[in-house]
């Protein structure tokens, strides 16, 4: 690996323009399809500086960089009791860059060198209990999994440690071996997304997310008024498979929000004038609502819950 810039020297403004130089360990995973947040055509603004300056508060991301001490001394306190071992565990000072590629980079959040697995990155992750089921086991979300990976790519490494808090109620630690087959995949996708995309100035089309929707916004944000395409050859083909598979998802939500709706009906009507019933682990209940009078009138309703026990 070789240094790219010492975080330290760096503003904001320098720092995020280093990140665009290249694919890092928080875009591999949205370049290759596997997050729900970031996606391939949302990172491609990103790289060609055509995301707008977002100042809005963070909470999520500011609360994570606030406890990454905090866990840091969590991590040293458990390696001594489950593995023995007195580490020191460091911040990396510089923005890390692949040996022979220049657009692939990676920041960590610490590291130590163990001496038996050598130096190891340690990943620090928090998250809400909505997602606990994610972490169960062996599991590590595939988001999470590629970071990782991309980091003992870029680094040469062979493991790391991923340190995870749960809600503030739950802190683990999983320890994940380098994976070449994985890492060829996330190295030949992201040089096919740097080339094709990136350095020809494509955008990569959308995939589904919620980031798309807002590229897209971004890119086109108004029309040229009469102006318009007539598609020829595969193109016209394409398009109409993209219009039958519209007109088919809403024939399959038209049929899902019936079966919904008479699925409510069924247990409201089970439940008639009582206010819940319990079946096996569940309870429904069905309780009225009472709306206060005011831009319209007070008005009152029976709301159908189900929950636990």
């Amino acid at each position: 690996m070789r240094k790219l810039a010492k975080l330290d020297n760096l503003t904001k403004e320098e720092w995020l323009a280093k990140r665009r130089l290249g694919i890092g360990g928080s875009d591999i995973a949205g370049v290759v399809g596997l997050s729900k947040y970031k996606s391939p055509l949302s990172i491609f603004l990103d790289k060609t500086n055509q995301l707008p300056n977002d100042d809005k508060e963070n909470i999520a991301a500011e609360l994570g960089l606030e406890l990454e001490p905090f866990l840091s001394k969590k991590f040293v306190k458990w390696i001594a009791e489950n593995e023995g071992l007195d580490i020191e565990i460091k911040k990396m000072p510089w923005i890390l860059q692949h040996d022979t590629v220049d657009y692939f980079l990676v920041n960590l959040d610490r590291f130590f060198k163990h001496p038996q697995r050598g130096y190891c990155p340690v990943e620090i992750k928090t998250t809400t209990e909505f997602k606990r089921e994610l972490w169960e086991g062996n599991k590590v979300p595939d988001e999470y999994y590629a970071q990782v990976q991309w980091q003992l790519y870029i680094t040469g490494w062979q493991w790391c440690y991923l340190i995870f808090l749960i809600g503030n109620r739950t802190l683990d630690v999983k320890l994940i071996e380098r994976n070449e087959e994985v890492i060829k995949n996330l190295a030949n996708k992201g040089k096919e997304f740097w080339t094709g995309f990136v350095e020809k100035n494509i955008p990569p089309a959308p995939i589904g997310l919620s980031s798309d929707e807002i590229a897209l916004k971004i890119l086109y944000p108004n029309e040229n008024p009469e102006k318009g395409i007539e598609l020829a050859g595969s193109e016209v083909n394409e398009i109409l498979e993209m219009i039958d598979i519209i007109d088919e998802q809403k024939e399959i939500e038209k049929k899902a929000k019936g079966e919904k709706i008479k699925a409510q009906q069924i247990i409201k009507a089970k439940i008639g004038d009582n206010e819940y019933i319990v079946a096996g682990d569940k309870k429904i209940t069905y309780k009225t609502v009472q709306i206060k009078e005011h831009m319209v009138g007070a008005s009152q309703y029976r709301k159908l819950h189900i929950g636990g026990k």
